[in-house]
C-alpha cells in the first residue's frame, strides 16, 4: 500500500522495543508510527511502561500518545483531578488543558478523544501556553 501510494504513512500500536526490531529487521519499509498509551504520571515511569519512547525516537519513530486523557483506571482524574485542576487555574485552563499540554511540551503528538464541540475547542487551545518547569516536574512524578 505504501510503494503504490494508497497509505501515506506505515504505523504501529503498542510496539515495545523487541516488536518494534522484529519489524525493522524484516520489514523493507519502517513504521513511520508508534500509537501507545501515554498520559500524566508516566513520564518517570520506565522505558517497559513507555514502550520504550527514546527508542522508537532513535529509530526516526514518531512516538504519539493515543488516550492521553485516560489516566488511572476507572477515574477522570487527568481531567478534573486536584493537582491537574490546580495546576490549571495557575494558566486559566482545565484540567484536561494541563494533561494534554503536559505531552505537547514534551514534543509527543496526542490524539484526545471527545464528542464535546467545547472539549474540541479547548483541546486546540493548548498551544499558546507553557508549563513551567516545576509544574512539568509535578505532572511527570504525579
Amino acid at each position: 500500500f505504501y510503494r503504490a501510494g494508497k497509505a501515506r504513512a506505515i504505523g504501529v500500536s503498542h510496539f515495545c522495543r523487541h516488536h518494534l526490531d522484529d519489524v525493522l529487521q524484516a520489514g523493507t519499509i519502517a513504521p513511520m508510527i508508534n500509537q501507545v498509551e501515554f498520559h500524566v504520571g508516566m513520564g518517570s515511569a520506565g522505558p517497559l511502561a513507555t514502550d520504550y519512547r527514546e527508542y522508537d525516537v532513535e529509530q526516526g519513530v514518531l512516538y504519539q500518545s493515543f488516550s492521553p486523557l485516560c489516566g488511572p483506571c476507572g477515574t477522570t482524574e487527568l481531567i478534573d483531578g486536584p493537582i491537574v485542576t490546580e495546576i490549571g487555574k495557575r494558566y486559566n485552563k482545565t484540567g484536561a488543558q494541563v494533561s494534554l499540554r503536559w505531552q505537547v511540551q514534551q514534543g509527543i503528538p496526542v490524539i484526545p478523544k471527545t464528542t464535546s464541540v467545547e472539549h474540541m475547542k479547548q483541546n486546540a487551545d493548548i498551544f499558546s501556553w507553557t508549563l513551567s518547569d516545576e509544574d512539568m516536574d509535578a505532572l511527570t512524578n504525579l
